[in-house]
């Protein structure tokens, strides 16, 4: 049971701590180090960038580092939340574009669990210069704990990158499938037009063999007429036989000699 409680308590500070600390627009404190035991010294570092019209807010300083219950935060107008342990001093190195405010502290006697960590003056008047300071401070009861956590926070890490792989996956394979079924819908299409295509060179066959079996079966010349072709040529030979005789006739005259006196 402890270790289940371990493991929800790691996936719960992983998916929400960090980002609500950040999702004000604040400036995020981060720690050497993902769980630390009591005793153990830490040192958490914050990077701001301060507005100009702000710049005198450092001279309101010094400011102190504070571990606070789990889920709370400071808040200027209303002083520090029930059981905030101040643990120690930010120190202040002015660079050029930021300025850096690191804190070097002993980690308090604790049970485990995530605290929140927050920035404030004295009297607590500021969390912040422009934007509020805080971060997430994990603390544990031994050196196990915090290998089964760290074990479970790398794991988590490694199952969001498989999440965002598979996203990549499935997103690659939508649009293959997409392409695919265009493609087989232009297939389908010409598939269709051949279709119809056959179709229509079938009904001109079955048009021309019908053609052809009708003129097969029609006489080339009807009988009426072959039978008046018929007579006509017997007449013609008739005709043809007569004159030729009489020519042969007339010829077989003109061959006689006249006998003498």
């Amino acid at each position: 049971m402890r270790a289940g409680a371990l493991v929800l308590m790691a996936i719960a500070a992983v998916a929400l701590a960090a980002p609500r600390a950040s999702a004000n627009g604040g400036a995020y404190i981060e720690f050497e180090g993902a769980h630390h035991l009591p005793g153990e010294q830490v040192t958490g570092t914050v990077y701001v960038s301060i507005p100009a019209g702000k710049m005198d807010l450092l001279e309101r300083g010094p400011f102190y580092a504070f571990v606070l219950p789990s889920g709370t935060a400071i808040d200027p107008g209303r002083g520090l939340p029930a059981g905030a342990i101040r643990v120690g001093t930010f120190t202040i190195q002015q660079e050029k574009d930021q300025t850096e405010l690191k804190v070097t502290f002993t980690v308090p006697q604790t049970e485990g669990d995530y605290y929140s960590f927050g920035l404030c003056n004295d009297p607590c008047t500021i969390n912040g210069f422009g934007e509020p300071v805080s971060g997430v401070l994990s603390v544990v009861a031994t050196e196990r704990e915090a290998a089964l956590l760290g074990d479970v926070s790398t794991l988590h890490s490694q199952l969001t990158g498989l999440k965002r792989e598979l996203r990549k996956a499935e997103k690659s394979a939508d649009e293959q499938l997409a392409s695919v079924s265009d493609a087989l819908e232009e297939s389908e299409a010409g598939r269709q037009a051949l279709t119809d295509r056959v179709s229509t060179l079938e009904q001109q066959v079955d048009v021309a063999d019908a053609a052809a079996e009708e003129a097969v079966g029609r006489p080339l010349v009807h009988p009426w007429a072959a039978a008046a072709v018929a007579i006509g040529l017997i007449a013609l030979a008739f005709a043809f036989a007569g004159r030729r005789r009489g020519r042969d006739v007339g010829d077989g005259s003109d061959d006689v000699v006249p006998e003498r006196a």
